[in-house]
């Protein structure tokens, strides 16, 4: 509600010159969802009133045959949103699309993905932008805001909001870390711990950079080409790295595949990276990929 109040008044100022929001009803929580999608409606329409330019709506129903994927609820519902964020931009030639979140989301992630065991990369937290698909990029515009901050900006320009009654619910490791761990946290050791895990993410974010360009460099030297949805090494030119650097190369190359990764344990990316060009070695990871090293060559990808 923050996010979209703000864009719709850069309108004004000529920063923005269309303004789409798109507003999904995960159809979780039945009359809940449904009033969520009345509160917004109303809003945009009091929006559209306000500008001189329009602020248009639209809106999408999940159902379970979008959520089939084979996943948590969670991700899920998360590659349908994106996906159909997306579509949309497709349909109506936008360049970006922004989601609110914060730095608050920021710290919850970076603690999540430290209990997870994650890498560096993973510590690196929500990026403040990404390519979503060619051409259209994501943007989180308010990530250097904390919740409280903005829930002073909607109060400060009587803007009513819901809240979501799920995030209450401890079962999601988000929620139990936002609502126990994080507060346990902050009273008994830090009282600055979120700013200080999103203050983390961002130097995590420039080391980052950094890895990317070194992943390239070592994928000069490995890659072969590749043969149809497989990518070839060369077996012998690996077995010349150290795990280190395989690890980072790994991770660089499922992160530009789209192969899934949040099951895979940093311990688990270590022994693989060890083992890269060890001649018969062969590992099968979560979403049907295999690495495969033979005599001369090591192949990742789908079975």
């Amino acid at each position: 509600m923050g996010l979209a109040h703000a864009l719709a008044c850069q309108i004004k100022k000529e920063s923005v010159a269309r303004l789409i929001v798109a507003h999904v009803n995960h159809a979780s929580r039945g009359e809940e969802n449904d009033l969520d999608e009345v509160l917004i409606r109303h809003f945009v329409g009091i929006l559209q009133g306000a500008t001189d330019a329009l602020v248009e709506y639209t809106s999408v129903k999940l159902n379970s045959a979008d959520l089939n994927i084979g996943a948590s609820w969670e991700k899920n519902a998360r590659v349908a949103r994106y996906n159909w964020f997306s579509k949309i931009a497709l349909e109506n030639n936008v360049n970006w699309v922004f989601t609110a979140h914060t730095s608050n989301d920021q710290a919850e992630t970076v603690l999540m993905r430290i209990l997870r065991g994650s890498g560096v990369q993973g510590l690196a937290g929500i990026k403040p932008k990404r390519s979503l698909i060619s051409g259209v990029s994501l943007g989180r515009p308010l990530l250097f805001c904390s919740k409280e901050q903005i829930c002073d900006y909607l109060r400060d320009n009587n803007i009513v909001w819901r809240e979501d009654p799920t995030n209450q619910q401890t079962r999601f490791l988000r929620n139990k870390i936002r609502l126990d761990l994080l507060p346990l946290l902050k009273n008994e050791f830090q009282p600055a711990i979120e700013g200080i895990l999103a203050g983390l993410a961002g130097h995590i974010q420039a080391y980052a950079s950094f890895e990317k360009r070194l992943a390239r460099k070592i994928g000069l030297k490995l890659e072969k080409p590749r043969v149809l949805d497989q990518v070839v090494l060369d077996r012998v030119e690996v077995s010349k790295f150290p795990a280190w650097k395989l690890s980072l190369f790994l991770r660089s190359i499922f992160a530009r595949e789209l192969w899934p990764t949040d099951a895979i344990h940093h311990k688990q990316w270590k022994k693989i990276a060890q083992n890269l060009g060890t001649d018969g070695f062969e590992v099968h990871l979560v979403g049907g990929i295999r690495i495969q090293s033979n005599r001369y060559t090591v192949v990742l990808g789908p079975t």
